[in-house]
């Protein structure tokens, strides 16, 4: 399940739960996370689905390999199929239409959005 919402900014956000997607036990259902032992291909899937249910290209998320950290990394757009996910602890953008994901466990994600910039 996907909540969605927006900001006055108009920065839209969403925030999953772990049902409807295809891992299996221990991590069913919906793991999004690739650094926890899950089979690549099922959190592959996984997160086409969460895309797909925004109404995203799921090639067109930027995704993060998160760590307990300071580094911050900026993008543009995705990173493309054949790069390496930076290991950092947030990403930002300036450009419309860039859809960012950041994966949480024991920490509470902050979204900030200057609708100037």
């Amino acid at each position: 399940m996907i909540s969605e919402h927006s900001t006055e900014s108009g920065a839209h956000f969403a925030f999953t739960d772990r049902w409807g997607g295809v891992s299996a036990v221990p991590y069913e259902e919906l793991n999004l996370g690739g650094a926890v032992g899950d089979d690549a291909g099922a959190v592959r899937e996984n997160r086409t689905l969460a895309a797909a249910s925004l109404g995203l290209d799921p090639a067109r998320v930027v995704w993060m390999n998160q760590v307990h950290g300071r580094d911050v990394v900026v993008v543009d757009g995705p990173w493309g199929s054949d790069a390496e996910i930076p290991a950092v602890d947030a990403v930002v953008t300036a450009r419309r239409g860039v859809a960012l994901a950041v994966l949480t466990a024991d920490c509470t994600p902050v979204l900030l959005a200057d609708p100037v910039a």
